[in-house]
């Protein structure tokens, strides 16, 4: 049987290599890896997919900050989307760790507007913890 998905997951789609989105993809697959060796202790049946959007030569988002996508009812995994600038900042890890915040609270709003039971607390205890001491 294979292994069920973890409650908290990170994705990055990049449009192109440029000299900043190699860094944006750098700081956050490095934050994909760190988020899934703690994700484990999320316990909650409802899923969150975090999919980052990174500008490049060929493609660029068409929105800008964090937008919820689609939900699987079959499986609780709703997909949210954040839009990260084109420059990034001083520490696109750090920006990465609150942009996860944003969307967990997105998908709060989310849950809240579509009558879906959603508990953010313990996607936050998570993000608390990648906050205390960030994986380097």
């Amino acid at each position: 049987m294979p292994d069920r998905p973890k409650a908290l997951s990170v994705g990055v789609i990049v449009g192109g290599f440029t000299a900043q989105s190699k860094v944006w993809r750098e700081a956050l697959m490095r934050l994909s890896r760190d988020l899934s060796g703690i994700a484990g202790q999320l316990k909650s049946d409802f899923r969150i997919n975090v999919e980052f959007h990174v500008p490049g030569h060929i493609l660029s988002p068409e929105f800008q900050g964090v937008r919820t996508g689609t939900f699987r009812k079959a499986d609780r995994h709703l997909k949210v989307q954040v839009a990260v600038p084109n420059d990034p900042p001083v520490d696109p890890y750090a920006y990465g760790v609150r942009a996860i915040g944003d969307a967990v609270d997105a998908a709060q709003a989310w849950s809240a507007r579509r009558h879906v039971e959603f508990d953010a607390e313990p996607f936050r205890s998570v993000l608390a913890l990648l906050n205390e001491s960030p994986p380097r």
